[in-house]
């Protein structure tokens, strides 16, 4: 008797199955659907930790400095100051995390680290949208920090402990690390500057890329992917990022 109803249940879900893909094909991620004004603290904080523009990587705690002193001052969640004193909002916004403290990671253990792309317009306004909600920020900072046009590409690495980064310089980062195009090899950016988090209020390490390459845009939606990679002391880090996924307006977020 059972076996009977099995043609029709096969049918039903053959018929039904491509429009389970169209479906899914055609849903759209949140930062397509919604202004960043509407998005959620849990969707911001989606996007500056694992969304195209935010990779997560995990590196030892040795190589990272797990039981030093020193934690990083990324811990802190963002706080917005007025614009008459206090954090720049700037400074408050480019962190958006709540990693944690440093201890509690021993050497031997895996520490979380996000690699973002820091300069995308998508990026800056989920770090601009959790300004807005865990700081108060007004509007019009968070628009400011999210849409000033940026002149390189910049990485952030942020991580809960990152002191080998504070004992980097950009000398020895600047021989080994680069952005480079999967697609076409030639198409290799080299480090422009690096910035300790010691010497940043938001606690990142920050790497600078020049963007333009003889006045044009260095990469287009035709790379389809390109890799961070940094190397410098114990440092080893990569991460790739999608441009297919990279999309606002049509156009590369970079």
């Amino acid at each position: 008797m059972h076996h009977r109803h099995r043609p029709k249940q096969i049918a039903c879900l053959l018929t039904c199955l491509p429009f389970a893909v169209v479906l899914t094909l055609l849903s759209k991620d949140f930062w397509e659907e919604r202004p960043f004004t509407q998005w959620t603290e849990q969707e911001a904080m989606k996007l500056v930790s694992d969304s195209p523009w935010a990779r997560p990587v995990t590196v030892l705690g040795s190589v990272l400095g797990a039981g030093q002193t020193v934690s990083n001052k990324s811990s802190e969640l963002p706080n917005v100051a007025s614009a008459t004193g206090g954090r720049s909002s700037g400074t408050a916004m480019s962190t958006g995390t709540a990693m944690g403290q440093s201890e509690g990671f021993a050497p031997s253990d895996p520490v979380p680290v996000s690699v973002r792309w820091l300069s995308s317009v998508k990026l800056r306004q989920a770090l601009g949208r959790l300004g807005q909600i865990q700081g108060k920020a007004p509007e019009s900072e968070v628009r400011k920090f999210a849409e000033q046009p940026m002149e390189d590409y910049q990485i952030a690495v942020i991580a809960p402990i990152i002191g080998t980064f504070n004992n980097l310089s950009m000398e020895d980062f600047k021989p080994k690390t680069f952005l480079t195009s999967r697609k076409d090899k030639s198409k290799k950016i080299a480090l422009k500057s690096y910035t300790a988090p010691k010497d940043r209020s938001d606690g990142v390490a920050l790497f600078s890329f020049p963007r333009l390459t003889d006045g044009k845009p260095t990469f287009g939606p035709e790379d389809q992917e390109i890799e961070f990679s940094a190397q410098g002391g114990k440092i080893n880090l990569k991460a790739s990022f999608k441009l297919t996924r990279m999309m606002t307006d049509g156009k590369p977020d970079l």
